[in-house]
């Protein structure tokens, strides 16, 4: 599947991943690492991006930051282009180190920020041979405990969460990450909507509002079948049922069955062939509708069936 766009915009929250090429290790050893914390702030603060946190590991890193009035990529290629010159010229290698195209979550803050500052912090006792995350000396860990950092690191939104003292707000902060110690893996971190989204469809709609029709942001459906997708389109187009089905070319319900097609192509993953059987139509006509109905997407429409569906849903759960 081709990777989507990326979406952004000023004050997004990101979690990115970037890897060494084909795994390969990205630090030899700390020179490398304090070299390239020098590079990260120094990007940091050209770019005016907010830093939350950050895990340097043998051959990845993670960053969780917001981005200001530049976009990620222009941080991320700088930082990643200069370390590999300083790398190669230090180490007397040639060509890529990074992996070609670094991973962007775009997250929602509210739910996620304080759970994704702990699951960075824990990262190195979750790797092969676990170290203690504690002293561990590549992260942003200790600048939450109040301790110098190479990189600036905003620490007051999420220790807010806790007290509005720092004194305590710290020691929360240190049993909310020992809380966490024996989670392991957080596969949850990973799933993401339309490959770039970590939220709920609430989210994704408020983020799809923002950028209005750009980066072709596909909400997902809910998990229904097929007739309950047809009855829901044929009510939002105030249609029957049985007329979206039927073999009636009447040009007023060819939006609704253009929509039903393509819904049903993306989030219930019926086959052209199925298709055609089920609206009593050519396959290469239910191609042509559904290429129709994805030049001209409905976007508001879709999130709305896709709401009254979920609630459906959850209703009869």
């Amino acid at each position: 599947m081709a990777r989507k766009p990326r979406i952004e915009f000023p004050g997004a929250l990101s979690h990115v991943i970037t890897r060494g090429n084909q795994r390969q290790h990205i630090f030899r050893d700390d020179a490398d690492r304090e070299h390239y914390l020098v590079r990260l702030e120094h990007y940091r603060q050209r770019y005016a991006v907010t830093l939350y946190a950050y895990v340097l590991m043998a051959n990845h890193v993670h960053l969780l930051l917001e981005t200001g009035p530049f976009p990620l990529a222009k941080l991320l290629h700088g930082l990643q282009f200069t370390y590999t010159q300083y790398y190669n010229r230090r180490h007397r290698t040639v060509g890529h180190l990074f992996q070609g195209r670094y991973k962007a979550i775009l997250c929602h803050r509210d739910t996620y920020l304080l759970e994704l500052v702990r699951y960075l912090h824990l990262n190195p006792a979750r790797v092969r041979q676990p170290l203690d995350p504690y002293p561990y000396r590549w992260s942003s860990h200790e600048a939450y405990l109040g301790r110098p950092s190479p990189v600036r690191v905003e620490t007051a939104l999420v220790l807010g969460q806790f007290s509005r003292r720092v004194g305590p707000a710290r020691k929360a902060y240190q049993q909310f990450l020992a809380e966490g110690l024996s989670r392991g893996h957080q596969a949850q971190y990973y799933e993401v909507v339309d490959q770039r989204f970590l939220g709920d469809p609430r989210f994704v709609e408020t983020v799809q509002q923002r950028v209005g029709g750009k980066g072709e942001i596909a909400l997902g459906g809910p998990a229904v079948v097929f007739p309950q997708l047809v009855d829901a389109i044929a009510q939002a187009h105030h249609v029957e049922p049985q007329r979206l089905l039927g073999p009636s070319r009447h040009r007023g319900w060819g939006h609704a069955r253009a929509m039903l097609v393509y819904l049903a192509r993306e989030w219930e993953r019926m086959s052209t062939k199925e298709l055609g059987h089920c609206l009593q139509r050519d396959p290469s006509l239910i191609s042509r509708l559904y290429a129709a109905y994805a030049a001209e997407r409905d976007l508001q429409g879709e999130a709305q069936l896709a709401r009254a569906l979920r609630s459906k849903v959850n209703t009869h759960a």
